[in-house]
């Protein structure tokens, strides 16, 4: 399946799990979670049932609160998830524990490009593909983009809490179109989660399902997928730019 750089015009990339791996275990707890956690004097969080509840409702009230524009709405939306956290835990939220907490989680790099990540910007970039991010984050997932060197890449760059818009609703994926002047069926989208390429589809763009583990999460009875999907980002680079050398592309029907 070559699309060709001539009929793809650009491609937009999820950002986590697609262009982006966590540096530790998961995305959840945000960095140095049990490292401040202890230098306050706390016990060591365990990997329980209390720890994945505590974890829960904190995630559920960020859920709430996830329309954000900047990083410093971001920074007290995180202090109130790590006090959700803390006290379902422990009973007590220190106060500057709690801003250590938002600190890392706004402020601290905690992911890296997985390692084919440069090969396809770079190659695709060199083409003459213009690329783009849309993300379900806030604010802060700009800096991690700069911190790992790839934020200069991407124009447009979505973010969910900005544009008040989040996949896989279709609002967000035409912001991105809109910002970049461009339609849909110029544009090659990717993304680790089904119904977010679903939606880019049913919108007329060319989408692609990763699935780098062999896990993500299926559309079909019985987990399969009906979507395009690849298990390697560098997969682009033959569907686009037909590069003989990136022979593993398989058509999905």
């Amino acid at each position: 399946m070559i699309l060709g750089a001539g009929t793809t015009r650009a491609v937009f990339f999820d950002s986590g799990g697609t262009l982006a791996t966590p540096t530790h275990a998961s995305w959840w707890p945000k960095p140095r979670f049990a490292e401040l956690v202890t230098a306050a004097g706390l016990s060591t969080p365990a990997d329980d049932d209390a720890s994945r509840a505590a974890l829960a409702a904190g995630t559920a009230y960020l859920a709430e609160r996830w329309r954000v524009t900047t990083l410093e709405e971001e920074h007290g939306v995180y202090v109130g998830f790590y006090d959700v956290v803390l006290r379902r835990l422990y009973g007590v939220a220190p106060a500057e524990l709690l801003r250590a907490l938002a600190d890392a989680a706004v402020y601290e790099l905690d992911q890296e490009p997985y390692a084919d990540t440069m090969l396809v910007l770079d190659g695709l970039a060199e083409a003459g593909v213009r690329l783009g991010v849309i993300t379900n984050a806030g604010p802060s997932i700009e800096l991690r983009h700069r911190d790992m060197g790839l934020r200069d890449y991407f124009e447009p760059f979505v973010i969910s809490a900005v544009v008040g818009h989040e996949k896989p609703g279709a609002r967000i994926y035409q912001i991105a179109l809109e910002q970049a002047s461009l339609a849909p069926s110029d544009v090659a989208f990717v993304d680790d989660v089904a119904e977010n390429v679903r939606t880019a589809l049913d919108l007329g763009m060319q989408a692609f399902l990763i699935d780098r583990t062999g896990h993500a999460a299926g559309d079909q009875p019985g987990g399969g997928h009906s979507l395009p999907t690849m298990t390697a980002l560098d997969e682009l680079l033959s569907m686009i730019i037909g590069d003989p050398a990136q022979p593993r592309v398989a058509d999905f029907q």
